[in-house]
């Protein structure tokens, strides 16, 4: 089994890397990659745990990156979203960790700016007392440290303060792209993104694309725009309809891009994405782990 997409307390899972590694390798998982938003800090203790059960860990990172989607009518001609990309089996980790510094740097402001519009959604009153609340909470879910904060803390601390029923619900009313306390992150152009992950070694992997809130005609154009700027490989999508599906690999093939599987795992603030439960390959569909440097040694 193969899972080359997962979250550990490093950034916004539940799982310390340790936990992490231990459970997938419980589930028969001997392929794995910890890939943590913008921050590569899980990795050593991922990779002691790994070893020690004589499992294939392999670096990586989901990286957010800003891209300019061209191609629609009037005021929407030209979008603008926030993308991920995993960088897998990279080697040179000095280099990315000092190329994400700035990225951590923005994630400690935009937390707190979202968490201030959520005051001044959600008080009716002592709007900064209730602001302060929802940080101070968030920030006890990163250990005090406010580089780590992401969406999902502040769902699970709006969930745990009652003001939604679950983490999803909190995306989908207040912290999805859009949504009134959505703040963007700073983040490097894809092409930079792409272009990094290359100069440390390792291969660029388009996230989850059918999450981007996107029609199926951007979402083919987000996959043609990654592939024209150099990205190796895509995810194959987790659970979705057979057309969505088939929409994605005939996409994948057009444009000769390998494929990658992952959950998205990040632990019990998202339960519905199960470790290990990936999309399975098409005949005529290369995972990009057959170019991993582990797979020519």
């Amino acid at each position: 089994m193969i899972d080359l997409h997962s979250h550990s307390t490093a950034s916004d899972g539940t799982n310390t890397p340790m936990m992490l590694i231990q459970k997938a390798y419980s589930l028969g998982i001997r392929t794995f990659a910890l890939t943590d938003h913008d921050t590569i800090k899980g990795i050593k203790e991922a990779k002691e745990a790994a070893d020690e059960l004589g499992m294939c860990l392999i670096n990586g990172v989901e990286i957010s990156c800003a891209h300019a989607l061209i191609g629609g009518y009037g005021k929407n001609q030209e979008l603008n979203k926030i993308i991920h990309v995993v960088a897998l089996d990279f080697d040179d980790t000095k280099k990315m960790h000092d190329a994400l510094q700035a990225v951590q740097d923005s994630r400690h402001l935009r937390g707190r700016c979202m968490i201030e519009k959520l005051g001044e959604s959600l008080a009716t009153n002592n709007q900064a007392q209730l602001t302060e609340k929802i940080w101070q909470a968030t920030l006890a879910k990163v250990d005090n440290n406010p580089r780590a904060i992401g969406r999902a803390h502040i769902g699970q601390v709006l969930h745990e303060l009652g003001f939604v029923h679950n983490v999803q619900a909190a995306f989908d009313k207040y912290l999805a792209d859009g949504k009134c306390a959505y703040v963007a992150i700073e983040a490097m152009s894809m092409a930079d993104t792409i272009k990094l992950i290359h100069d440390c070694g390792g291969f660029a992997v388009l996230a989850h694309p059918t999450r981007y809130g996107l029609s199926a005609t951007r979402t083919r154009k987000l996959i043609a725009d990654f592939a024209s700027l150099g990205g190796d490989a895509c995810e194959l999508p987790n659970n979705e309809p057979d057309s969505l599906r088939a929409m994605i690999d005939r996409s994948l093939a057009e444009h000769g891009l390998f494929v990658s599987v992952g959950s998205d795992f990040h632990g019990e603030n998202m339960p519905w994405r199960k470790l290990g439960l990936v999309a399975k390959l098409k005949p005529n569909q290369t995972g990009i782990w057959q170019r991993f440097k582990s797979q020519s040694e």
